[in-house]
């Protein structure tokens, strides 16, 4: 089965082109259901490696270019990823899907994106935030306070002083399990003041369950968080990731409309055998 690896901002992802149904039709032959299928292909080190697979599919509303499953590396669905839709897009254009100004149907609602600079970056409009609120939780040693806001998946902000120092592993599990964000869960970022405009990040993604080199709704939640309470003043605003890319948040005064942008890298194509799926 052909596939195709993307990376955007060190987010890795496998993507098929599923519109003809070929992936039900490979699970049905090994008597597999998807999310074993999903676990084995993004497993390091036995599989392909990556931090999430992507499905693009017929849309149900033949207005829209296409509708994606997305799913993160150890199986479960998510509503939206940020990065993840970026990748989608690069895989639709270069594949003929789509054009330079797309539509497509995620769990999250429509998302558009706009192709730049002939697929290398990818700018995407997402759905307007909501369920935002100052929290404050009571950890076993230590309480911390941060922001929820929901960018199409929950996510946690906490503003930090020095974000190295940060043991992102131990304190984000220790958030995303939290009672206060049950029963799904939270994303977890940390962030730090870069500038007027800009400020880094490190986040601890639900689903993979560990520190990711990037994240985009995390970026964008950061940086929605980080302009309300005037850490920084400008935008859009830059957001530096762990994997060293930069990406670009960008909304209106009432974050009605936000944008994400940054670059995308087709690392390579290949083929998925049928013995990985069958030890």
């Amino acid at each position: 089965m052909r596939f195709a690896k993307l990376q955007g901002s060190g987010n890795d992802f496998v993507v098929i082109d599923n519109r003809d149904g070929k992936v039900e039709e490979f699970l049905m032959s090994l008597s597999l259901d998807i999310k074993e299928f999903v676990k084995r292909v993004c497993a390091f080190h036995t599989g392909v490696g990556a931090d999430g697979l992507i499905l693009i599919e017929n849309p149900d509303n033949p207005e829209n270019h296409f509708k994606w499953q997305f799913f993160n590396s150890d199986g479960s669905v998510a509503e939206m990823c940020g990065n993840g839709s970026r990748c989608a897009v690069r895989f639709a254009f270069d594949e003929g899907i789509v054009g330079k100004e797309v539509r497509f149907e995620t769990l999250a609602g429509i998302i558009k994106a706009y192709v730049l600079d002939g697929g290398k970056r990818i700018k995407v409009q997402l759905t307007p935030p909501k369920d935002y609120r100052e929290v404050s939780l009571s950890l076993d040693a230590q309480s911390i306070k941060g922001y929820f806001i929901n960018t199409g998946v929950p996510h946690f902000v906490a503003v930090v002083n020095d974000l190295e120092k940060i043991d992102v592993k131990k304190l984000g599990r220790a958030i995303r399990f939290h009672p206060e964000f049950q029963p799904k869960g939270t994303n977890v970022n940390f962030i730090e003041r870069e500038g007027e405009d800009a400020i880094r990040i490190r986040t601890y993604e639900r689903g993979v369950e560990g520190e990711t080199l990037a994240c985009g709704t995390g970026a964008t939640a950061s940086a929605i968080v980080a302009y309300k309470n005037g850490i920084v003043s400008k935008k859009p605003v830059r957001v530096l990731t762990k994997g060293g890319e930069v990406l670009a948040i960008d909304f209106d005064n009432e974050f009605k409309e936000v944008f994400l942008e940054g670059g995308v890298v087709r690392v390579f194509d290949g083929f998925l055998r049928r013995e990985l799926f069958e030890c």
